[in-house]
């Protein structure tokens, strides 16, 4: 019978350097086809700029798009801060969205969870 099958805790991580504006956005997706999902439980956000230098930007974390509809939460503190919960990805790419930040600055994203693969 098949059934969802463990593959081991992951991390990923990718980085933007924030526009002119202080917007900049990062992507990720699955590692292999629509046999693969990722139970998120971690998203870690931040940039470079000194912590007490703003503006801070603002991370917001989107499933499948960017509207609100399908948000999963936001950071006001984008420049160093944990979003914690439990999300599954599949199919649906996972956006971070960093908005009203300071420009030329790097924003990281780094997402922690369990792999699963359909067998």
């Amino acid at each position: 019978m098949a059934s969802w099958e463990p593959q081991g805790a992951g991390r990923r991580r990718k980085a933007v350097v924030l526009d002119g504006s202080g917007n900049g956005e990062v992507t990720f997706g699955v590692d292999y086809s629509a046999n693969h999902k990722w139970e998120i439980a971690d998203i870690i956000v931040s940039t470079s700029q000194s912590s007490t230098t703003p503006p801070y930007p603002t991370a917001t974390v989107y499933l499948g798009g960017q509207q609100a509809g399908v948000s999963e939460g936001a950071t006001w503190t984008g420049n160093q801060d944990v979003l914690r919960g439990q999300m599954s990805m599949t199919l649906d790419e996972l956006t971070v969205a960093f908005t009203g930040g300071l420009a030329g600055t790097t924003a990281t994203v780094v997402i922690e969870g369990e792999s699963f693969l359909w067998r």
